[in-house]
This record gives C-alpha cells, structure tokens and sequence, in this order.
C-alpha cells in the first residue's frame, strides 16, 4: 500500500527531474510575493505616517461638555428663553472619575484632561485670537510633544510662565522673558512671562495656541477644580468611533467626539490605499496560481507513462493525484520563502533609490500569512492537475493512446 511519504518522495522526484522548469515556477511566484510583500509594506507603512502626520500628537477622542442648553431646557419643567445656559456651562463636573475609568480602560493609551479658552492679545495696534490651552506639561507631552519641540527658551509653565508658538513670536516680535498682557472673554485682563518658544509643525498652532500650566487655566476661566476637555488616544485610531459610542452610553450628559467625525476625506484616502493594495495583491495572487496550475498540467503531460506505470503497479487514483496536490504546495512554499529575500531586497532598494520621507516596516505576522496563503494558492491550484491525472488509465497511458 502506497503511504504519503512514497507520495511525497514522488512529487520531489518529478520536481528535480525538470529542474530548469521548477527553478523557473519558483522564481515567478518569489517575484510575485516580493510584489506583494512590496505593496503591502508600502501602503501599510504610508498610512501609518499619515496617520501619525495628522492625529500623532492630536486627540483621537475628545469629551466636552455638550449642549446645557438642551439639558436645561429638559431638566426643568417651566418656560425658558432659548439661549440660557446652565451655570456649569463649559465644564466636566465630575472629571476626575472620568479619567480615572479611561485610564484603566483596554485600548487607551493617554488621557490627557484640559482647561481650553480663549483670550485677546494686542500689541502696537495689532490685534489676534488665540487659544488657551491649560494642561499638565508633564502628562500633555506625552500627547502633544511640545517639550521637544521647545526652539527658544525652556518647557516651563506655572503660575507666570507660558509657552508660545513661533509663528506668533516672529508675528508680534515676541522674546523670551517678555510679557504679554492677555484679555479674557470676561473682559479681564492676565499678565503672563514667556519662558519658551515652540515649534509645533503646524500653522495654526504656531500662530494661536498658548500652552499654560492647568491650575492658572482653571483659575483665570473660573474652572477650578473642573476641566473643559478630556483629551483620549488610542492603540488604534480606527476603533475611535466605535469608543467613542460606549463612552457616550456611559456618559449621556457629556459629548464624546471621535476623530472620524470630521476626518472623512483622510478616511477615504486611507480607505482607497487598502482597496488598492489588496486588489493588486489579489492579481498577483491568481496570476500565481495559475501559472502553478499550468506547469502542474503541463508536468501531468510530460509524466503520463510514468503515472501509467505507477496505476499498473497498484497505486490508487487518489495516490496519483496526492503527487500533484504536494507539487503544488511545495512550488507555493519554496516560491514564498524566496519571495520573502527577493521583496526584503526590492524594499531596500526602494529605499536606497527613492529616499522616502517615511520609513517601510515589514510586519513579521504578514510575511507569515503570505508564506501560509502561497501555499494554499499551490495546493488548490494542483487541484485541476490531480483531477486530470486521475482520470488517466494506465492501460492507454502505457500504450500511448
């Protein structure tokens, strides 16, 4: 009785005797999996560089306080002139329960709570808008990177020091050590020291945004002892929305923002990047498969007396077909693990010759899922040849009809 290891010594057999034509199916499928290894890579790493350009140092979901007018009007049961607003408009009441519950939560990676507002700076006839954003320096960093950023001067805020941004520095004349004379929406005005200059890579940061230490921020808004933001980053940015929906059944009174809200043209690129990459990674899949099915078919061909001679000798139908099946899957395994080297290589080269502004990671768990995928493809794709050589009878194959 034949055994799968006859079988498997077999399929290696017919895979040696023609070298030349088993070297050449294995090199195509290795440049097809250097492909898609290339492709995959390539897109994967781009997104993760977007993705860190445009929410690396931003909140992934942000809770606010929502619209008190609307719990107001729902919460008493008189008449009220639309417009009015609940005394604690603008502020998280019970915030410190809230971040403790987000920190201990799976999948968050910061929490950064914030006192935001806005104030007036003028000089020399000058007027702008900026923005006031009250934070932990040493607890924000790990979400904005400021202190490394910090250009002039050094990462200090308190109860005098601010930091500002380098735009608004070059726009106002702005040094280290001056002071800057600050109007508040209430009209009144807060006298602060510059102790450094930053720069945030981003326009609209550079231009308006004052970082300031958070007890000056609750204490110049009238926030003391609340917050008016609760800034969240994620392990992975695309689950924000689904977060941010149980935080807001968690939280009903509090609105919860994910990211996504108004990010839909960046979700869309990201989108059609991995549409792409896996159509092009399925092309070649198939292009690969059916070159195996066809050297598999032509390789029945060539070895019809010799699979006649193993039916007269007993071999079974099925046997004769198991020789195919094993081809197949070691031209996809050999091919794969080639292709691996070959797509390493190709991304080097890429790399040496295009200089790209990201850099190209290869995730191990992907190669091993290409190698796993290629050979599957080699075992269906000997498929139709064992079908093929199953049907032959020995007794026409042996005579040549």
């Amino acid at each position: 009785m034949m055994t799968m290891r006859y079988e498997f010594r077999i399929g290696i057999g017919f895979m040696t005797h023609s070298k030349g034509q088993s070297i050449f199916i294995i090199s195509a499928i290795a440049l097809g999996v250097a492909v898609q290894i290339f492709i995959s890579s390539l897109v994967t790493s781009l997104q993760a560089s977007l993705i860190d350009r445009f929410l690396g140092e931003s909140a992934h979901i942000s809770i606010t306080d929502g619209n008190t007018r609307d719990q107001l009007l729902t919460l008493e049961n008189k008449p009220l002139i639309y417009g009015n607003f609940s005394l604690t408009q603008n502020r998280i009441t019970d915030s410190s329960n809230i971040v403790d519950y987000l920190k201990d939560y799976e999948n968050i990676k910061i929490v950064v709570p914030t006192v935001e507002g806005n104030a007036i700076y003028n000089r020399g006839g000058k007027t702008t808008s900026l923005t006031i954003r009250g934070v932990d320096l040493s607890l924000g960093d790990r979400l904005y990177n400021i202190v490394d950023r910090i250009i002039k001067g050094v990462p200090v805020i308190d109860s005098e020091n601010i930091l500002i941004g380098t735009r608004l520095a070059q726009d106002y004349d702005l040094k280290i050590g001056d002071i800057m004379q600050l109007t508040l929406s209430s009209g009144k005005i807060e006298t602060v020291r510059i102790s450094g200059i930053f720069d945030l890579e981003n326009t609209n940061s550079n231009t308006n945004l004052v970082i300031m230490d958070l007890n000056k921020a609750q204490r110049i808004f009238d926030k003391k002892g609340y917050v008016t933001n609760i800034n969240i980053q994620i392990d992975d940015v695309f689950q924000a929305p689904i977060l941010a929906e149980i935080f807001q059944q968690k939280y009903p009174y509090l609105e919860v923002v994910p990211w996504t809200r108004d990010s839909e043209n960046i979700i869309k690129a990201l989108k059609s990047q991995t549409e792409t990459s896996v159509i092009i990674q399925i092309v070649v899949m198939l292009a690969t498969s059916m070159s195996i099915a066809s050297v598999l078919l032509v390789t029945v061909i060539q070895k019809m007396k010799e699979i006649g001679i193993l039916k007269a000798m007993g071999a079974l139908d099925k046997s004769t077909g198991y020789l195919f099946i094993i081809q197949g899957a070691l031209i996809g395994f050999f091919g794969s693990v080639l292709g691996l080297f070959f797509g390493v290589a190709v991304i080097e080269f890429y790399v040496n010759l295009a200089q790209p502004s990201f850099d190209i990671t290869i995730a191990p768990s992907k190669l091993i899922l290409i190698v796993f995928v290629s050979t599957i493809s080699g075992i269906i794709s000997g498929i139709a040849p064992a079908r093929k050589c199953m049907k032959l009878s020995p007794i026409e194959v042996i005579k040549g009809e």
